[in-house]
């Protein structure tokens, strides 16, 4: 609780009932969200004239002294973590009961003004009321050492208590701060946190940046690896091509006839024609093979063309001798036969009226069949 004498009430209003446009001192508002602020009491006049006219209402003996304490500010909040475990709704039921339970111990008529600060790190309620006691004003009486403790047990009967709220330690030796010290502390405290954030942060920073470096270490060890082994495979590379240009010419020499002079000369010779009669050698295993194959091959289609010229010759034998009998078979499947005749050939021809005739004799030999099948499917029935 702050007491207020008249000329400290202007500033203090201007504070309290800030808007967008407020220019704060005070580094933990923030402005954006000072359209957020609302009011659970208010009036329509500035805080002086609602003074003034309740000290007229008043109808004191005599005016009141200079350094008469003329309002009493109390700020009324918790920790951040009792406002995260409330709703918007429930947070705006908790400041209602704050305040009605002000109106109800000092009047409704000597309160202010009351108001919500939601832009600040915390919320928290300033309430404004004239000290005013059997129509006259009197601080001391109301808001002494004893009565801000009693106010302190009561406010948590009537409102803490309700809210999940504890209260303080009765005869606490903590000195009682003022706004402006609790909003310096607090101001601190903020900077602390965010310094140890900070720092954490830094520290998660660094930590993600020696293992980003560990990794960059490690890929450039093995990028180096990788390129040494290109190296030494491409040396090892460039070394057979000029040797197999050494060899080739060696052995170009030697089917020649050139004989080299020289060791180094006569040795190139002699390793390109070993590498040429290993070459030769396995081409003609590759070849023996092959040959053994098509021969294999040979032999097959040799059987087959034996086989059908065997059936051809039986064919034409039997259209020879059995014309009547081949139309029989064949009358109809000139398409399975043309393949054992030769080319351009086609069957013995054989008179119209033999051909209906054979027609009709195997039609009457299929309707027979159909019929003793029938009569059979009906006795077993049966």
């Amino acid at each position: 609780m702050e007491k207020y004498h008249k000329t400290d009430i202007c500033p203090l209003e201007k504070e309290n009932e800030r808007d967008e446009n407020y220019e704060a001192s005070n580094p933990q508002i923030d402005s954006e969200r000072t359209k957020d602020n609302y009011h659970t009491f208010a009036r329509y006049c500035s805080y002086t004239e609602f003074i003034n006219k309740r000290i007229a209402e008043l109808n004191l003996p005599t005016k009141p002294r200079k350094d008469a304490v003329l309002m009493a500010s109390f700020v009324i909040g918790s920790d951040g973590e009792f406002f995260k475990g409330l709703t918007p709704a429930e947070q705006e039921r908790f400041f209602e009961d704050c305040t009605c339970y002000f109106a109800n111990k000092y009047g409704e008529e000597n309160i202010i003004s009351v108001v919500v600060h939601n832009d600040e790190t915390t919320p928290h309620l300033h309430l404004n009321l004239m000290p005013i006691c059997n129509g006259r004003l009197c601080c001391k009486d109301l808001f002494n050492r004893a009565e801000l403790t009693k106010l302190q047990t009561d406010f948590h009967e009537g409102v803490g208590k309700r809210w999940g709220l504890a209260r303080g330690r009765e005869g606490s030796p903590k000195k009682h701060l003022s706004t402006a010290e609790y909003k310096a502390k607090k101001i601190v405290l903020n900077a602390c946190t965010k310094a140890a954030d900070i720092t954490e942060t830094a520290q998660s920073e660094l930590r993600q940046i020696n293992q980003a470096v560990k990794k960059a270490e490690e890929h450039f060890d093995e990028t180096i690896g990788q390129i040494h082994t290109a190296k030494t495979e491409r040396d090892k590379i460039v070394a057979e091509r000029d040797s197999e240009v050494d060899y080739s010419q060696a052995l170009e020499q030697a089917k020649n006839g050139e004989i080299a002079h020289g060791k180094s000369g006569l040795k190139a010779q002699v390793v390109a024609l070993m590498v040429e009669n290993k070459n030769l050698t396995e081409e003609n295993t590759r070849l023996k093979k092959d040959n053994s194959f098509l021969f294999e091959s040979y032999q097959k289609e040799k059987k087959t063309h034996a086989d059908h010229d065997k059936a051809l010759r039986a064919i034409t034998l039997f259209r020879a001798q059995e014309p009547e009998a081949f139309a029989r078979v064949f009358y109809r499947a000139t398409s399975v036969l043309q393949p054992f005749l030769p080319i351009g050939e086609q069957p013995g021809p054989l008179g119209r009226n033999r051909l209906r005739e054979i027609e009709e004799e195997i039609r009457k030999e299929q309707e027979k069949s159909i019929v003793t099948a029938n009569k059979y499917n009906y006795s077993k029935t049966d």
